[in-house]
């Protein structure tokens, strides 16, 4: 079971993106348009920038086990069947070639990642949040080399306090396509390459409304747009080599309740704070 950001103690999360007058004019309209309307942009897992980040890139070790192969050999019947039924003498030779043929076990599982992988993408939205304001990595990475912004949240409210702890691994975690467990496709949300860790990440996790299977304790989106409540922005905090002036403007003709911060340079230290 996942646990939130709550469970670890966290009370307050950040968000790091681009803010660049200069390169992209939209930017003060886009962070204008979020301050008046409280409607967070959520990505599509397609356009995450990591390969492997929200994939169902299943384990394949696990059909190292007899039992496991047979599992998968009566979920991969089932399924085919399912869509075009075949005679009983061609359900027992795929049976037999999936019992006894690693290799073509293999490729199911593959194909079944493949297959899976555009209904994530239609289904799920993604929000990343992370607890240190002054980790460098992340304005370098995610907020244009310190040009950016850092959005941060109070997670006292029924929306940010959703956030989940992200999995850092050096295998693919043992998913398995027969499981119809609702676990089991949040893990595979959330779990990623242990090169990611120095992010501490959290991820609120929401389905598109038009394609959820079930939303009574979801969180829900509609056109990638996720409402929050008051109050859950608490501040903005510009980068070190960001334009603080123009945000200030921005935030005060929108938001004027909501904090506008700095990062500022430590000096004679490869370090940040963050003032105000």
């Amino acid at each position: 079971m996942a646990r939130t950001a709550w469970d670890f103690g966290h009370r307050v999360l950040y968000h790091w993106q681009r803010f660049g007058v200069d390169t992209d004019p939209k930017h003060s309209e886009r962070l204008a348009a979020f301050l008046r309307t409280r409607q967070l942009y959520c990505s599509s897992p397609g356009l995450f920038n990591d390969p492997w980040d929200c994939r169902p890139w299943f384990n394949t070790a696990v059909l190292q086990n007899a039992g496991e192969r047979q599992r998968h050999a009566d979920w991969a019947l089932e399924v085919c069947n399912r869509h075009q039924p075949m005679p009983a003498d061609a359900n027992e030779r795929m049976r037999i070639t999936l019992l006894n043929d690693p290799t073509r076990a293999t490729e199911l599982l593959e194909q079944a990642a493949q297959s899976l992988a555009p209904v994530i993408d239609r289904r799920y939205r993604v929000y990343c949040l992370g607890p240190d304001p002054t980790n460098v990595l992340m304005w370098s990475h995610y907020a244009g080399d310190h040009r950016g912004i850092c959005l941060e949240y109070s997670l006292r409210n029924e929306v940010m306090c959703c956030a989940l702890e992200c999995e850092y691994l050096t295998e693919f975690p043992l998913l398995l396509p027969y499981d119809n467990d609702d676990s089991a496709e949040l893990r595979t949300l959330l779990a990623k390459s242990k090169v990611w860790h120095y992010e501490n990440e959290f991820r609120l996790i929401a389905q598109e409304r038009s394609q959820a299977i079930e939303h009574a304790d979801t969180l829900i989106t509609d056109d990638s747009f996720l409402q929050l409540p008051d109050g859950a922005l608490t501040a903005i905090i510009v980068g070190c080599q960001g334009p603080y002036d123009e945000v200030r403007r921005i935030v005060n003709e929108n938001a004027p309740t909501v904090k506008v911060k700095r990062a500022v340079r430590v000096s004679n230290r490869y370090k940040i704070v963050i003032e105000g």
